[in-house]
């Protein structure tokens, strides 16, 4: 997605995520919610609506063993962008990627006009306006085609899908290391607490993740025995170790509070059996993991 500054946009310095989902969210409730005052759980509309099913998705009575989720991941994820700078002139770009999930592709064209009415609402601090300049979107063969222009706004479907075989198959080589960078900072749970992300822990939040994004987004989920899966992730050793602690304070307006995300940033390298990782790791690099991933957090890229 290209935006163009129309105003000053003023943008964290760190994490552009933080803001672009905040705003993103509030505005695309504004433009489909009947009762802003209504708990979303409370709405008659339930499943019929497209706010609900993007951000306030509720785990099915009838999802099996995952009924025992608390949350649902929400099936999108922004990858912002990385640069330092805070601040877009006038006439300048703002680029980002956006992520979107099995069934949630239907409501693309909310996210347009989602985003058009953020752009004349303006964003950041001093509410600076932009203009959607362009949508594309990542097909077949790698190859971008346009989606959306802003010169005749019309919406395209994409020039094929990429297919799972695509993406996961630009392989990692057959050798037993492996590095990962966290571009922007993880936060991962075992056992209760937030730990380091070694190669067991990782493996295991990623399975997690994309079991499930595929059984409540895609209508199937991941057919594999799972505790071995975590044994053999846990075999799989940290053999260099460059991550740094990092914290990110975000202010939601709407609701008066204030949050910290934090993280390990940086990089870390792996050693073992790596290979039968590769899909999973592959596919990570795009979803993300951890904990806020609709921000952008727990974004990394492998170092074959």
């Amino acid at each position: 997605m290209t935006l163009e500054a129309v105003d000053r946009i003023e943008l964290p310095r760190i994490n552009k995520g933080i803001t672009l989902r905040g705003a993103f969210g509030t505005v695309f409730r504004r433009l489909v919610c009947p009762d802003l005052g209504k708990d979303c759980r409370a709405c008659l509309l339930g499943e019929n609506c497209p706010y609900r099913h993007v951000f306030s998705p509720v785990v099915p009575s009838d999802a099996g063993r995952l009924r025992l989720n608390r949350d649902i991941p929400r099936p999108f994820v922004i990858k912002p962008p990385l640069d330092q700078g805070a601040t877009y002139r006038q006439g300048s770009r703002l680029c980002f990627d956006l992520v979107v999930v099995g069934r949630a592709q239907e409501y693309l064209p909310y996210f347009i006009v989602t985003f058009e009415e953020l752009g004349r609402q303006g964003i950041g601090a001093g509410r600076g306006r932009y203009r959607m300049n362009k949508l594309e979107a990542l097909g077949s063969k790698g190859q971008w085609s346009g989606v959306y222009d802003a010169d005749d706004r019309m919406v395209r479907p994409p020039d094929g899908s990429l297919t799972i075989e695509e993406l996961v198959g630009s392989g990692i080589k057959e050798t037993g290391n492996i590095g990962i960078e966290f571009l922007t900072p993880v936060l991962l749970k075992e056992n209760g607490r937030w730990v380091k992300p070694d190669f067991g822990v990782l493996m295991k939040r990623l399975r997690d993740r994309v079991n499930a994004l595929s059984y409540f987004y895609c209508g199937e989920s991941m057919d594999m025995d799972f505790r071995a899966f975590g044994e053999r992730a846990e075999a799989v050793r940290t053999v260099e170790d460059g991550l740094q602690w990092a914290e990110e304070n975000r202010y939601a307006r709407h609701r008066g509070l204030k949050h910290v995300l934090k993280g390990y940033v940086g990089e870390v390298g792996f050693e073992g059996e790596i290979v039968p990782f590769a899909p999973l790791l592959r596919l990570g690099e795009f979803l993300h993991v951890g904990k806020a991933t609709a921000f952008g957090q727990g974004w990394y890229v492998l170092k074959t």
